[in-house]
């Protein structure tokens, strides 16, 4: 049932701080693939589930604000009766055992930062980010922006929430930006090489379009067009293409969001999936361009990858001023941003309780 469940929660992490226990913070689970594997079997768990419910939401204001164990399946429901949506196009990743049928929690949408399709054109979840009330490494209930844009106060902090991965505290409640819902949307597709879609993509960057996504897999180039029925319709005439069946478009790019696509469900073992995060431009190497184990997102600067060689991934991505991570795997961190994020880790969580895909303090506290 919701409810508010902060009083617990505040004593749970008093007592592990004060036992000298490490603590992960989970809610439905979606996002257990993406931790390392001592992080999956970590023995001390907080299930932030209960602590769940809307708290406020004021559709003509764009905002609003519930507990981080809400279902995201409620939020889009309350969201979608009023013609709104979480422009940032977070994924709905399918919970495994007796939570299969949800798909995340408001929580874990901030804790991961990830973002859809959508994400160059209509921001990215730290975009959207209001106001978050958490409970840090020492079981004090902290606030941090508000419920509307003109509130600045910690405003930057509220954003240091997307992606931490709860490492630096428990969130409790986020308020949140949302966004009218689109009018009119369709996917277009053309055929040609990964070399042609990314000068493609980056022409049509230069383009006042209503693009909202694109995708190249297999030879094939997929836009998403999405926005006022007017805009869409003028832009699908000037681009032509093949027009996917509505419902086939809409059912491709909650695929590709969810991960629920063909790619990434590989059955070979030996090689990881990789996130790939670059700028635009960057050149694809030789070596990759061939592979059907390539999906490119975002214009050309989301490229997912399975590889088995790490290393040639890592001096691929440093080589053209990007970043990687294989999923299941600890998160990589460059020194000088470690020290940064090291500084806030104690901050937040002085005895680093929390557990997370960064393990900052511990792994970073022999370098001081």
């Amino acid at each position: 049932m919701a409810g508010d469940l902060s009083a617990e929660i505040i004593e749970r992490v008093k007592d592990v701080y004060a036992s000298e226990q490490s603590l992960l913070v989970a809610g439905h689970g979606s996002k257990t693939p993406w931790l390392p594997e001592i992080q999956q079997q970590a023995g001390a768990v907080l299930d932030v589930t209960g602590h769940s419910g809307i708290q406020a939401y004021q559709p003509e204001e764009l905002v609003i604000t519930a507990r981080a164990g809400t279902s995201l399946d409620e939020i889009n429901q309350t969201l979608a009766a009023q013609g709104q949506m979480l422009a940032c196009d977070p994924p709905q990743f399918k919970s495994a055992g007796p939570e299969a049928n949800t798909v995340g929690t408001l929580g874990g949408v901030v804790a991961c930062g990830m973002s859809g399709p959508s994400r160059p054109w209509s921001g990215a979840v730290r975009d959207a980010i209001l106001g978050v009330e958490l409970v840090n490494g020492k079981g004090e209930y902290l606030k941090f922006g508000g419920q509307v844009m003109k509130n600045v106060a910690g405003y930057d902090v509220s954003r240091l929430q997307a992606g931490a991965w709860g490492n630096l505290g428990v969130l409790a409640s986020i308020s949140i930006r949302v966004h009218p819902s689109w009018q009119d949307q369709c996917t277009l597709v053309f055929p040609m090489s990964a070399e042609q879609a990314q000068k493609k993509c980056l022409f049509l960057a230069q383009q006042n379009l209503p693009l909202q996504g694109t995708c190249w897999r297999d030879g094939l180039l997929s836009l998403r067009l999405a926005g006022h029925s007017s805009g869409v319709a003028g832009a699908k005439l000037a681009l032509g293409g093949e027009a996917m069946p509505s419902s086939a478009g809409e059912e491709f790019w909650a695929g590709l969001r969810d991960h629920n696509a063909d790619f990434f469900h590989s059955t070979d073992s030996s090689k990881r999936i990789w996130r790939v995060v670059v700028p635009s431009a960057s050149a694809l190497p030789g070596d990759w361009l061939h592979l059907d184990d390539l999906l490119i997102e975002w214009g050309g600067g989301l490229r997912w990858l399975r590889h088995d060689d790490a290393e040639a991934v890592h001096a691929y991505a440093k080589s053209v001023g990007g970043w990687c991570w294989a999923k299941g795997e600890q998160m990589p961190i460059d020194v000088v941003q470690s020290r940064y994020m090291n500084e806030l880790k104690r901050a937040f969580d002085p005895q680093s309780i929390f557990l997370s895909p960064m393990s900052l303090l511990r792994s970073l506290q022999h370098a001081d």
